[in-house]
């Protein structure tokens, strides 16, 4: 069900990516972040980002978070895009980035949600580098981006009012 879990130490979360076809334990969070949505439309939308065609290395997925009695606390839904260059950097040279585009963030407690949002964006960053991409994009979300924008302000390209972009090639840090 899951891939690499990873506990976060200072929370106690579990990150792990998602990678079932069985979406009942997600139908909280999944509900929440598409109310108007059936449920068939809800299982083929997961369908489609979690499935891995042979010969793909398409990165796309899911990040869950789970507490210690691995309660579904938080999500994170994301695809793999190629973009062209020039919304990273300005010169005029037409080339392309490939990147992941955060889609959906949900996170069960209003009280949780910051933290749950950044665990899970720092490990959507390990696994950004690991596919050699050059750039997240994430929405513009209240508070959150505040947090993420003090961590990451050097690496912050904004190319429009609701969604920014995180340049991975100026971290100077790297994720193993």
């Amino acid at each position: 069900m899951h891939s690499e879990a990873e506990r976060n130490v200072s929370t106690g979360l579990l990150i792990s990516n998602f990678r079932s076809d069985n979406i009942y334990p997600l139908l909280p969070l999944l509900s929440q972040e598409f109310p108007n949505w059936s449920m068939d439309k809800i299982k083929n939308y997961v369908k489609l980002v979690v499935s891995k065609e042979k010969g793909t290395t398409d990165p796309s997925g899911i990040l869950v978070a789970q507490n210690d009695a691995l309660y579904y606390v938080g999500l994170l839904i994301y695809t793999y895009q190629t973009i062209t260059s020039t919304l990273l950097t300005k010169n005029n040279k037409e080339e392309f980035a490939n990147g992941i585009v955060v889609e959906n963030l949900n996170a069960s407690s209003p009280i949780l949600q910051k933290n749950v949002f950044f665990i899970l964006l720092e490990s959507l960053i390990k696994i950004a580098k690991k596919n050699d991409c050059d750039f997240i994009e994430l929405p513009k979300i209240d508070e959150t981006y505040e947090l993420i924008e003090k961590k990451y302000k050097q690496q912050i390209v904004h190319p429009n009012n609701f969604r920014f972009f995180i340049n991975l090639k100026k971290l100077k840090y790297l994720f193993k």
